[in-house]
């Protein structure tokens, strides 16, 4: 079992004792009665049973200098601290939090696994140095542009135009909001990847909902607002697409067919 394989191994002992081997009455007695849930003991005995699992296959493939103590050891501190962000979380809700605590999570797995593994300083830093590329970074910086920036000028372009008069059968605007982001981050990821034909897709289907919508309510306002807002949250995909496409060195993105 080699170092990644011990690291994936971790992840997925949480990722399945997290979400496929606690019940969702579980979450509700710990969010009610917090530390206090039994329940809450008994999903930290599932993560300590299938980590003290895993480390035992990593002592007996990889780990023979350190005695079996130290597994069971290990196990205690994964579930130990798993238990304690679980007991903070049960006194939030929300998705921030429940972000916070997936990452509180993960980063204990990350320290764990920086202990046992054998990786060097000089590794996490030529790693560290490999996502700083400039590469890297000019994507990081198209996906930035795509979520806040271009939704504050997109807003900003339609507060010169009359919005539709509201009605019932209109959706939330924060739903519409992230669904114009997810939509942005989807087709710049399609296009990059050099495939135009899910491109293609992704705005068939989002045409067809907006035709169904827009061909009961008679509006020719909001069939202008809402056209014009797709063009131009697919016209600033378009153009950091093809700005990113010209500026990363050809054979970076092998799938885009640069």
């Amino acid at each position: 079992m080699t170092d990644s394989s011990l690291l994936l191994g971790l992840v997925l002992v949480h990722i399945v004792a997290d979400f496929f081997l606690q019940p969702t009455a579980w979450v509700l007695a710990r969010a009610a009665r917090h530390w206090r849930c039994a329940q809450l003991y008994y999903h930290t005995l599932i993560h300590f049973g299938l980590n003290l699992l895993l480390l035992v296959l990593w002592y007996n493939l990889s780990w023979p200098a350190v005695g079996f103590s130290s597994t069971i050891g290990v196990a205690l501190l994964i579930a130990a601290s798993h238990l304690l962000i679980d007991i903070g979380k049960s006194y939030f809700t929300g998705l921030r939090y429940f972000v916070l605590d997936q990452l509180l999570h993960l980063l204990v797995i990350l320290l764990v696994w920086l202990l046992l593994a054998d990786v060097g300083y000089q590794a996490l830093a030529d790693w560290g140095l490999t996502l700083l590329k400039t590469e890297y970074l000019l994507m990081l910086l198209g996906y930035l542009l795509l979520i806040k920036p271009a939704s504050v000028l997109i807003g900003m372009v339609l507060t010169n135009i009359s919005a539709p008069a509201s009605s019932e059968k209109q959706g939330s605007p924060a739903a519409g909001h992230l669904i114009g982001i997810a939509e942005r981050l989807v087709i710049l990821t399609l296009i990059l990847a050099g495939q135009y034909s899910g491109v293609g897709l992704v705005v068939a289907a989002k045409s067809v909902l907006r035709y169904n919508d827009l061909r009961d309510s008679h509006d020719r306002a909001l069939t202008e607002y809402i056209l014009l807002g797709s063009l131009l949250s697919f016209g600033l995909t378009l153009l950091v697409a093809i700005v990113l496409l010209a500026i990363l060195p050809a054979g970076f993105l092998p799938l885009s067919g640069q």
